[in-house]
């Protein structure tokens, strides 16, 4: 039998995805690989998009090995785009793209626990912030959300004070709520965990977290980057296959 170029270039790139999954997984031959798909998918909590697309190319494989021939050429054969997706899931499941380098360079706004809240509230409504990571002499100390600010807003309003831009951020993160707490992780954090972090809130009917990218993950670290539910849009565009 004859393979096309396009049949042996689709072929390459699901057995390379289908030998990463076995060795992920630790799975024998015996078990067949739309059930591993599945199961890879789930733990490594992939997009729907791209479970669904592994079970199809698993079929396509199937009807380019074992399906009718005519003329030693198979009946069904993978056309470009469907070539050019598998290679394009394959790099993605073989070299995760880190959220990092996709995601563009945004300097990371902080504030310090004894910056008075006049000085957040500049900053919000000059960088169009929602959330600012706070930072005191140990490191990482909290993350200040325009929530919290509107909590303590109201309460400043209840107590007919007035607002106190003086008054410390420190006293304003008391007015967070859980969930409300930036998760700190390293600079090797990959789109689809990005996604799943942010995403996890919000299937618990949580309010969404925001990740701070720092180089090993530790309090202590120079923040890198700020990543926020609004930078979703981006890192599923970077996972996206048709």
């Amino acid at each position: 039998m004859t393979i096309t170029t396009l049949g042996a270039r689709f072929l390459a790139a699901f057995n390379d995805i289908e030998k990463h999954i076995r060795a992920h997984l630790k799975a024998d031959e015996r078990i067949g690989f739309t059930q591993l798909a599945r199961e890879y998918a789930e733990k490594k909590r992939l997009p729907n998009q791209h479970k669904s697309a592994l079970v199809a190319f698993a079929s396509l494989r199937n009807a380019i090995s074992h399906g009718t021939y005519y003329g030693g050429r198979p009946i069904a054969e993978p056309v470009e785009a469907i070539v050019q997706e598998i290679e394009r899931l394959r790099q993605q499941l073989l070299e995760p793209p880190r959220a990092l380098r996709v995601l563009p360079y945004s300097e990371v706004c902080v504030v310090g626990p004894d910056d008075p809240i006049g000085t957040a509230l500049d900053h919000i409504q000059t960088l169009g912030f929602s959330q600012l990571p706070v930072y005191d002499g140990d490191g990482y100390a909290g993350v200040l959300t325009t929530n919290a600010i509107a909590r303590w807003l109201a309460n400043q309003l209840t107590r007919n004070t007035g607002i106190a831009e003086e008054e410390p951020v420190s006293h304003v993160l008391r007015f967070a709520e859980p969930g409300e707490e930036a998760v700190l992780v390293t600079r090797a954090i990959t789109v689809v965990e990005a996604i799943g972090r942010l995403s996890s809130g919000r299937q618990a009917g949580q309010l969404s977290t925001a990740l701070i990218i720092t180089e090993n993950g530790r309090r202590t670290d120079k923040p890198l980057r700020l990543v926020a539910p609004y930078d979703l849009p981006l890192l599923t565009a970077a996972l996206d296959i048709t």
